[in-house]
């Protein structure tokens, strides 16, 4: 098969690495592999050798059972220093008739003003929350005549720190790929499972990494909110193994045995009690849990959301969110504005297929500079392929 026809995605998770292959043209997948492997995306303790030498095995791998080379990759990540930018940008008029270029314009204008004052940072994602004419809210490119005043452009960017790109960089350039499209992880597959529940006018998806937890928040298609903690699994994991004095292994298994078990985690057990150790550890983890869905939700700008009565889900996923699969979380009486709690069950097939649904179907919100376009194409249309 045509190098050309193929469409390689590679989630880089902290404790999981995912590669799957698509067919262009059919738009389906060929080939989907997962390895363990234990990561460090923290700037200060940046180490992905051992990652490294399990990404070579799974090119490797790939390129004999699609029998040719792979070069260009997309790729999915997340980091703990990852973060959202909110700006908006206006451009004034004399009740001109508005085109194109004057949205093209302001895109630009935004994202120089990112660049300039965030020097060190990636921008990953740029995506548009809303146009303003005048008073009038539009969510896509208008279509039709309008002569307006004032055009209002809101913005939401995802950065990281552009260290750790260069240094992405080099570990996949030593491994002789080519970084062609680079996405945060949670937000992209956080795009895909928003579609799965359109019963819900909001949607909050909350994702427990292992060294992790991020949050997006939808309003119909539409993202209104995105942050990352580094709080994940693995302090779940920390915190079981200080308490009850047990080594990483042994705590990790307990952590996971709630998997299939029929938990409820709240915080009833009296102090005075001696504390079996089942139960010591369920309170561990509603503790962990807890104190993640508090960092995420407690938000001032969060909660401007929900102001009003929507029907609203709160969705967890990752692996982190395991343990709740089958148990029962309950959250404080500020929190009622959720309608339903649920768990979607991910595996290495959904999370690679949000990839490329992702890349080939793109989002009526992405402003996408970063895909390279033929070089006879003009500044802005390479710049703004965001039309399409």
């Amino acid at each position: 098969m045509n190098e050309k026809n193929l469409n390689v995605f590679i989630d880089f998770g902290s404790s999981k690495i995912r590669l799957g292959i698509y067919d262009k043209e059919k738009s389906k997948n060929i080939i989907i592999l997962e390895k363990d492997c234990i990561s460090n995306f923290n700037l200060k303790n940046f180490d992905i050798k051992n990652s490294s030498e399990i990404i070579k095995d799974l090119i490797k791998s790939a390129e004999k059972k699609i029998n040719n080379h792979i070069k260009n990759i997309n790729l999915m990540i997340d980091t703990p220093d990852m973060f959202s930018i909110d700006i908006s940008i206006k451009k004034n008029s004399d009740n001109k008739q508005y085109s194109k270029n004057d949205i093209i314009s302001l895109l630009n204008e935004a994202k120089n003003l990112v660049h300039k004052n965030y020097l060190d940072k990636k921008i990953i994602h740029m995506t548009v929350k809303k146009f303003i004419f005048d008073d009038e809210e539009l969510f896509e490119i208008p279509n039709k005549e309008i002569n307006y005043n004032s055009l209002i452009i809101e913005l939401k960017f995802i950065c990281f720190d552009n260290r750790i790109w260069e240094n992405l960089q080099y570990s996949f350039n030593n491994n002789y790929l080519n970084i062609e499209n680079l996405y945060c992880s949670s937000y992209v597959k956080s795009s895909s499972y928003n579609s799965l529940f359109n019963d819900f006018n909001k949607k909050v998806i909350l994702d427990i990494g292992y060294g992790k937890s991020s949050i997006t928040v939808f309003q119909d298609k539409r993202i209104l909110y995105f942050n990352i903690l580094p709080v994940g699994g693995k302090h779940i994991t920390n915190d079981i193994s200080l308490l009850l004095k047990i080594n990483q292994d042994e705590a990790e298994n307990l952590k996971k045995s709630l998997n299939q078990s029929e938990t409820i985690f709240e915080n009833k057990i009296d102090k005075k009690e001696k504390v079996k150790t089942p139960e010591l550890s369920n309170q561990v983890i509603f503790a962990r849990v807890d104190e993640i869905i508090k960092l995420n939700l407690a938000d001032e700008y969060f909660n401007t959301f929900f102001q009003d009565k929507d029907s609203c889900i709160l969705i967890f996923i990752g692996d982190g969110s395991k343990i709740l699969n089958k148990n029962s979380i309950y959250l404080e009486e500020k929190f009622d504005f959720f309608n339903e709690i649920t768990f979607f069950e991910e595996n290495k097939t959904i999370i690679c297929d949000s990839g490329f649904n992702f890349n080939k179907l793109g989002k009526s919100q992405e402003v996408n500079f970063l895909r390279k376009k033929p070089k006879n194409m003009g500044f802005f249309e390479r710049f703004f392929h965001f039309f399409n």
